[in-house]
Parts: structure tokens; C-alpha cells; sequence
């Protein structure tokens, strides 16, 4: 067993079309949960999509649309792992810290 932190100065951005995401898990290689903040910007459209694993989106700032329901700062969305969900959008900008149950190792 061990704890792990991630200060902020260690986090690494990546930018896509979408905005800006910041990962936050401890290293790429090890398996298991992950953490992301990711910033969304009015042009990001996800299309429908799932993923073999369960996550959370908690809303930190602004608010998104998944399959045209808004939810604002302050919501927390559960995806149960294998469920088809979007369109995702952020028509004013977004700020949302996604928890995704598990990741492959490498």
C-alpha cells in the first residue's frame, strides 16, 4: 500500500481542440484510477461514445450538456462503465474533474 500526491507544478498539460486537460494520475505507467481537470471551451462537441470502464465527471466551473441535459458547477454525473453517452458539449466554457474507475497499465 502506498499514498501517492501530485502537486500542480508536476501536472502536465495537454491541449486539443476540445481545451485543455491535466492529468492527474501518478505515472503513465502504473494501472488503475485515474484523475483528469479538463477544460472545456464553447467549440468542444464529444461525439457519442463509451468506454470499458466506470467514471465520474464532477462539474467545476461553467456547465456542459451530455445528450442535451445541462448540468451546472456544482453537479456530479456517473457513467456506469459500457453506457453510450454524448453528444458532449460546453456551449459557455467548462471546468469539469473527471475520476475514470481504471486504466490499463503499460
Amino acid at each position: 500500500m502506498a499514498i501517492h500526491a501530485v502537486n500542480e507544478k508536476d501536472v502536465k498539460t495537454a491541449k486539443s481542440g476540445r481545451g485543455y486537460t491535466k492529468w492527474l494520475h501518478v505515472t503513465k505507467d502504473e494501472a488503475g484510477p485515474e484523475m483528469m481537470i479538463r477544460h472545456w471551451g464553447p467549440d468542444t462537441d464529444i461525439p457519442v461514445h463509451s468506454h470499458p470502464f466506470h467514471e465520474m465527471f464532477f462539474v467545476l466551473e461553467g456547465e456542459i450538456e451530455i445528450g442535451g441535459t445541462t448540468y451546472p458547477a456544482g453537479s456530479c454525473i456517473y457513467i456506469e462503465k459500457g453506457t453510450p453517452y454524448g453528444p458532449t458539449r460546453a456551449p459557455k466554457g467548462g471546468k469539469v474533474l473527471r475520476y475514470a474507475e481504471a486504466r490499463p497499465g503499460k
